[in-house]
């Protein structure tokens, strides 16, 4: 085996090895770095507001098999009352003569996600009179109906399976540490969150919910919208004190002390 490395050094000649390298390269080392993992959103994409305009921060996107580099986007927005979907859409690939071209969109459309070639990236429903928000008073204020930019049901891709977004769980991670009632159990998830810069993995996610939960970690499928729902349930015991599984008092919320 041998590595090409170009040094593009001044008064020598650019050869066509060269260029497969740096072809051969770039990609491949993507492609074997996520090879195991599902399509969606693997990192960045966050959204701002800025006027009239809806600004997708760049990142990357995983597609059948393809790995998409997103570039900063901004599409303008407007008021219909009516559910608005954000995708990303990976078009049929195009073999050229001195390129293969891999073609794909951001579109902001009134249908769901319709087939495998699409990736849902946020949902908002905004009335007339209203501005747009990305800003979240609480956790469970990510998926309020209305005028708010929903991140639930956003398709993030994990090993061997779609996961919750980053910016939920790093949002949860950062509710659980400001809990003194927080349970190592919690603790432990939330510093997993924190650490890495991709989403947390479907499979730890899962383990987890079920765990304080109670809910078998391989019934039904696990939907997006159920694990949300599993995490906003956990976070108001963590925070009450509470036991998930049977509403009992349990941690340091729910200890005594009396003075003798």
């Amino acid at each position: 085996m041998e590595y090409i490395y170009p040094t593009f050094e001044r008064g020598r000649i650019l050869k066509k090895e060269s260029l497969w390298a740096l072809r051969d390269y770039s990609y491949t080392a993507l492609e074997l770095q996520y090879q195991e993992y599902t399509d969606g959103v693997i990192f960045g994409c966050m959204f701002s507001v800025e006027g009239n305009e809806l600004c997708i921060s760049a990142g990357m996107i995983k597609c059948h098999d393809f790995i998409y580099l997103i570039a900063q986007q901004k599409l303008p927005y407007r008021a219909t009352n009516e559910m608005q979907y954000l995708k990303f859409v990976a078009m049929d690939r195009q073999e050229q003569p001195d390129c293969i071209k891999y073609p794909a969109q951001i579109r902001l459309e009134e249908k769901p996600v319709e087939n495998d070639q699409e990736i849902e990236l946020c949902r908002f429903k905004l009335r007339d009179g209203s501005v747009l928000r990305t800003e979240y008073k609480d956790f469970y204020d990510i998926q309020t109906e209305f005028d708010t930019v929903n991140l639930a049901d956003a398709m993030w891709s994990s090993r061997r399976g779609v996961t919750l977004s980053r910016e939920i769980t790093d949002d949860y991670a950062g509710k659980i540490l400001a809990c003194e009632a927080a349970e190592p159990l919690d603790i432990q998830f939330a510093y997993l969150a924190l650490q890495g810069r991709e989403a947390v993995n479907r499979d730890i996610l899962v383990d987890y919910l079920a765990r304080r939960g109670g809910r078998s970690a391989g019934s039904g499928g696990w939907t997006n919208a159920e694990m949300f729902a599993e995490l906003e349930h956990t976070l108001q015991a963590v925070r009450s004190g509470r036991n998930v599984k049977d509403g009992e008092k349990t941690g340091r919320a729910g200890r005594m002390i009396i003075l003798d």
